[in-house]
């Protein structure tokens, strides 16, 4: 059973993936936490303001996002998110689908979740 905390961080999980998959840089902008550090699938890292930039710039385009079996836990004013999510991002005139398992942590400023910490790993293909 989820609780009402764990319910909101998942909440602001799905914000933040619609967010990318729209291009909606404001509502991606106020879900990030400004000392965000963003690892990639890749293994490449970003700060919020590199993640933001490349976003804009189309590297890479998020065109769906879909994740799946998500376990959130919360701990005072953070909360951690694991999960799986099947990806298809277009990137350097490239079209590719893939699935990653992933870590997402969440801090609470003021009454808003916003998302401190990603990592991905991709799902080996079967």
């Amino acid at each position: 059973m989820t609780s009402a905390a764990e319910g909101e961080v998942l909440r602001a999980d799905d914000r933040r993936f619609e967010a990318m998959r729209k291009g909606d840089w404001a509502a991606l902008d106020a879900s990030l936490a400004d000392d965000l550090t963003y690892v990639h699938s890749s293994a490449r890292l970003e700060s919020k303001k590199e993640h933001l930039s490349n976003l804009r710039a189309g590297k890479p385009h998020y065109r769906g996002i879909a994740p799946r079996d998500r376990l959130a836990r919360v701990h005072g004013d953070v909360g951690v998110v694991n999960g799986v999510s099947d990806m298809h991002v277009e990137n350097a005139g490239k079209e590719q689908r893939f699935t990653v398992r992933y870590l997402a942590i969440y801090t609470k400023i003021g009454e808003q979740w916003r998302m401190l910490a990603w990592q991905s790993t991709r799902v080996p293909d079967a």
